[in-house]
């Protein structure tokens, strides 16, 4: 005990104490090993006796002692998951046709769903040139056109292009000193202009593009805006002998108002656009990819088969005519000549004399020869019919009735 008080006060504090071992050759005092280690056998002591208890006077027994605290094991910290690695895409090996995707934020999301349609089509290579901030309207007029040139110098390929650009264009243009308001005969005219130096960069060099118009927005003015300003790049594309996709029908619900959920490429109600009324789902993205893609398809196998893509009349007026784009059908079969059937056949009098086969007239009458020779004598000489057989068709008799007493 005092060896308990003495070296192990924290232990007595907590109930326990140490056991001395019994001496034995080689032991070894306890207080000769270092602080806190002893070699003996930690055990409980018993529960000092209290003074007096009326529960012990009366033969009631005491409350048992609580139970010794058992040590609690800390749980072990779950490791982390590894960390998702992005699975790298295998490049495209020698692609034939390499479109293009030129525009704005709204062309990325145009880009992305490209991806999706030709992801395992290795002859069509899809490559994004978009810029987030840009316009048309404050940037200098020849910004877009010199960045197209640029990119197509740099050694980018371009079998087509896909342009989707204006949603930061919804503002005065400014011309000198002057400022033109939004959707003015005079910014229209300007606008249009900007928009016709784009088509004359991939016109010069022989580029088929694919203009997507731009989609309604949660904004009720903002689209209506925006249908005016798709207007002039219908207009404009139509006139160089591009092809235009409205995707506005698309997004819009049955009273043609701006709806963030409707129908997906296959059918199925999804979500098309995010909350901010603007941008596109991965879903929505795959929309627009659709309408662009009809367009894109027409004009790749025109290019494949070699025939010419519809381009702008000598004239300057916009290209009505879609079958220009279409290989003329093949020349039809000559029909085989068939021999003139005549209009009035061979006369055969009525009362021509029979004759044999050797050209003599026929002198007496057929013989009959084999065992239907009675028969055909009695029906086709004497006029007597032959008698029916049962079952037959002309069996007519009734058939025969038993009496009881048969």
């Amino acid at each position: 005990m005092l060896l308990a008080l003495g070296s192990g006060a924290s232990v007595m504090a907590q109930g326990y104490y140490y056991q001395q071992p019994p001496a034995q050759p080689g032991y070894r005092d306890p207080r000769a090993y270092p602080p806190g280690y002893y070699p003996g056998k930690l055990v409980q002591p018993a529960q000092p006796q209290q003074g007096f208890s009326l529960r012990r006077f009366f033969g009631v027994p005491d409350d048992p002692p609580p139970p010794a605290r058992q040590p609690v094991a800390k749980p072990r910290k779950a490791a982390p998951p590894p960390a998702a690695v992005a699975r790298p895409e295998k490049p495209k090996i020698n692609p034939t046709n390499h479109v293009v995707v030129f525009g704005d934020s709204l062309a990325e999301f145009a880009r992305q769903g490209l991806d999706t349609v030709y992801a395992e089509n290795q002859d069509v290579a899809i490559a994004g040139k978009i810029r987030g901030g840009s316009n048309l309207v404050r940037s200098d007029s020849a910004e877009w056109p010199n960045y197209i040139k640029s990119t197509l110098d740099s050694g980018q390929k371009a079998t087509l292009a896909v342009v989707m650009l204006g949603l930061s264009d919804r503002q005065a243009l400014q011309e000198g000193e002057d400022r033109i308001d939004l959707l003015s005969d005079r910014w229209k005219e300007i606008y249009t202009k900007r928009v016709d130096a784009i088509l004359d960069t991939f016109k010069e060099r022989n580029i088929p593009v694919v203009w997507i118009g731009l989609p309604p927005m949660k904004s009720s003015r903002l689209s209506e805006d925006l249908m005016a300003m798709n207007e002039i790049y219908r207009e404009s594309v139509q006139r160089h002998g591009g092809a235009y996709v409205d995707i506005f029908p698309g997004f819009v619900d049955d009273e043609n108002r701006y709806t963030s959920f409707g129908p997906d490429v296959d059918g199925e109600p999804a979500r098309l656009r995010t909350d901010d009324g603007v941008s596109f789902t991965k879903t929505g993205a795959r929309k627009v990819a659709h309408f662009a893609d009809v367009e894109i398809k027409k004009i790749l196998e025109s290019i494949r088969i070699g025939a010419p893509v519809a381009a702008a009349p000598a004239d300057g007026q916009p290209v009505t005519n879609i079958e220009a784009a279409i290989p003329a059908p093949p020349d039809p079969a000559v029909p085989v000549a068939l021999p003139a059937k005549p209009l009035v056949g061979p006369v055969l009098p009525l009362t021509r004399q029979d004759v044999a086969p050797g050209g003599k007239l026929v002198s007496g009458a057929p013989k009959l020869n084999g065992d239907n020779a009675y028969p055909v004598q009695r029906a086709l000489r004497t006029g007597i019919a032959p008698s029916s057989r049962p079952g037959r068709a002309d069996d007519f008799r009734w058939p025969r009735s038993y009496s009881s007493s048969e």
